[in-house]
């Protein structure tokens, strides 16, 4: 504020004093001084924006396209080259991506060739459901997306609850008791 007056002053004192006035320096000093703003104002843009990219796009720090060659090298059959879309959907949810595709790997046997309910009813976790998969008790899917998105909105529901490991998921997602282990040693692989 004082810096204010005491310029205000100044440039009283020279209209007072009928001094002359050069113009062309002051313009260019404005110019300069914009200049520098719009280049500070430009450079924090650009970092606020590559770390909301970062935030969207990565993983305890791991960039999305990382984990997503990560998961593809283990995806077999009907889920070869699905990592993107299991990544993808998994970070918009707030879902580790791990997690969601070792349960996909424990469940549906995709590392190797994907299992019946996988190959035609599209289901990569497992899930039980209407509308039914050849008469059973499986849920059948259109696609394969949807199986992916259903299986991750499920995982997630548990995930968001604070169960957000396959130890604390076991009890409410699968009877056998050693799932966790078998899904913990997919993560294993797919962090490698």
């Amino acid at each position: 504020m004082i810096k204010i007056i005491i310029i205000m002053s100044l440039f009283t004192a020279l209209f007072d004093e009928n001094i002359e006035v050069n113009h062309d320096y002051l313009d260019t000093q404005i110019e300069i001084s914009i200049d520098n703003i719009e280049k500070e104002n430009k450079e924090y843009i650009e970092k606020i924006e590559e770390e909301k990219y970062i935030k969207e796009h990565s993983f305890n720090g791991e960039l999305d396209t990382v984990i997503i060659q990560k998961i593809n090298k283990h995806l077999n059959s009907t889920m070869k080259n699905k990592g993107k879309f299991i990544v993808d959907y998994s970070l918009k949810v707030g879902l580790d991506p791990y997690l969601a595709a070792a349960v996909m790997l424990q469940e549906s046997g995709c590392a190797w060739t994907c299992s019946y309910l996988t190959r035609v009813c599209n289901n990569v976790a497992g899930n039980k459901g209407t509308p039914s998969c050849a008469g059973g008790s499986y849920r059948k899917f259109d696609t394969i997306e949807d199986g992916i998105k259903f299986a991750i909105n499920k995982l997630n529901k548990y995930y968001q609850k604070g169960y957000t490991t396959a130890e604390m998921i076991n009890p409410y997602y699968a009877q056998d008791k050693t799932w966790y282990k078998k899904v913990n040693n997919y993560i294993k692989k797919l962090k490698s």
